[in-house]
């Protein structure tokens, strides 16, 4: 069954062959800078790390990493959310958004780089409530567990194109991946059972550990600093964050590779109605966030508060409320932005944009005061000043970008930048079929 991209339908093995030969394409130029960027970072951050810099200096550190955690290991949730709802429209850029999931192999060593420059963690007031082995033990799991699981997603979901790769005469390394894929309705049911089940557990993971990032590095750092909201705010804009990552790759990768017949306008026309609701979704955390100590006006409340928002890190809260819901809400609210492929991309890139600068805000502040001693109050006219970064810090910021841009592009060096699986599945699900007099429409099969 044929389907119509605008100019001319393709068949399911036309779609097999062009896709496995764009992965070809992918450019050594670009994997080389990349590579040589992400070199120089970890060079700087062990120069860094060796010139003994203070706890406030590694804020910038535990920001990339934040944003990281966030944005680059939420894109991938999205496929697991679709799949489950039979949602039809995110099959073009699913493997865009799965290819997020080599991001653990650059945060899981940042991570345990940074666990280990948290302060004394007796008496602190934190959720681990001096358990043995808390924060670090448990955290460190959590974080490679979470690692574990996205990279066996990745694997398993490019097991049938690394079939379709030995069909096809390729007897390198994905004939080797391909194990013993045949494709049968038992391997089928039970590659789908194991998806949903591995699915479930990294977007469960995903959010607890969420939960612990906000508790162990930011809140339990910031006396009088208590919220049940700001956990669910941090998974949220990081989701958030994640879908527009997606947008703005796939609107790349569609761009570069000519994939306009695979990629089609509807996917971001689907996502880009999620982002709007994630966008209000952010305000409305954020409102929360603020309004019960604003009320309160407790001195620790307000104290917090002026840190976090009114005080040394003002600007960055302002551009991050900015970027984050008051711009996307203004052009998502608009049929002809929302019903492009420009529109979403260029919202998408202006939310990760906002979702870096918030992440500085909120771990800037929080490390500027992790060396506070435990019981003491912070007061809200003689808060650290802004802490600006140095050259090292900035490289360690590109680095740290550069080395998951480069395993990336790794990655699709073996798997096609769209599933061709889930592509055939599409091409079987939708038909057009004549309307009225002059039409046609798209007749979409709903599978159970």
């Amino acid at each position: 069954m044929a389907e119509h991209h605008g100019a001319t339908p393709v068949t399911p093995e036309e779609a097999t062959r062009e896709l496995l030969a764009k992965t070809r394409t992918v450019s050594t130029l670009w994997l080389l800078i990349l590579g040589v960027l992400a070199v120089v970072g970890l060079v700087a951050l062990i120069i860094f790390a060796m010139g003994h810099p203070t706890r406030a200096q590694w804020g910038y550190v535990m920001s990339v990493l934040a944003f990281l955690l966030g944005a680059t290991q939420a894109a991938p949730i999205i496929c697991f959310i679709t799949r489950l709802a039979k949602g039809y429209w995110s099959l073009p850029i699913r493997r865009v958004a799965e290819l997020f999931y080599v991001t653990g192999l650059v945060t899981t060593p940042l991570f345990l780089v940074m666990v280990a420059q948290l302060p004394d963690w007796t008496n602190r007031p934190t959720i681990w409530t001096n358990w043995k082995g808390g924060p670090v033990f448990y955290d460190s799991v959590f974080m490679i567990g979470l690692a574990l699981t996205g990279l066996a997603m990745l694997y398993l979901t490019g097991l049938p194109d690394y079939a379709e790769a030995r069909a096809m005469g390729d007897r390198g390394i994905r004939a080797r991946l391909a194990r013993g894929w045949m494709g049968t309705p038992r391997q089928w049911q039970a590659l789908n059972a194991v998806l949903v089940t591995l699915g479930a557990f990294y977007l469960m993971s995903y959010v607890y550990f969420h939960l612990f990032i906000t508790s162990d590095f930011a809140m339990s750092l910031v006396p009088g600093w208590k919220s049940s909201v700001f956990p669910g705010y941090h998974a949220l804009s990081g989701f958030q964050a994640g879908l527009g990552l997606t947008l703005v790759t796939a609107a790349l990768i569609r761009k570069w590779m000519h994939l306009e017949r695979y990629i089609p306008m509807d996917a971001f026309w689907g996502a880009s109605k999620l982002l709007l609701a994630l966008s209000l979704l952010f305000f409305y955390f954020t409102w929360s966030e603020l309004i019960l100590p604003w009320y309160g006006r407790q001195p620790n409340e307000i104290a917090y508060l002026t840190l976090l928002m009114f005080g040394p890190y003002k600007d960055l809260f302002i551009l991050s409320a900015a970027l984050n819901w008051l711009i996307p809400w203004w052009f998502l609210i608009w049929n002809p932005i929302r019903t492009s492929i420009a529109g979403p991309a260029f919202v998408g890139a202006i939310i990760v944009v906002g979702n870096l600068l918030d992440r500085m805000r909120i771990y800037l502040a929080s490390w500027s005061v992790a060396d506070v001693p435990v019981g003491a109050h912070l007061d809200a006219d003689h808060l650290p000043p802004t802490t600006y970064p140095g050259i090292l810090e900035i490289l360690i910021i590109i680095g740290a970008i550069s080395a998951v841009g480069f395993c990336y592009m790794l990655a699709m060096k073996l798997m096609p930048p769209v599933s061709i699986w889930e592509f055939k599945t599409r091409l079987l699900l939708k038909v057009e079929r004549p309307f009225l007099a002059h039409h046609e429409v798209a007749v979409v099969a709903k599978p159970r």
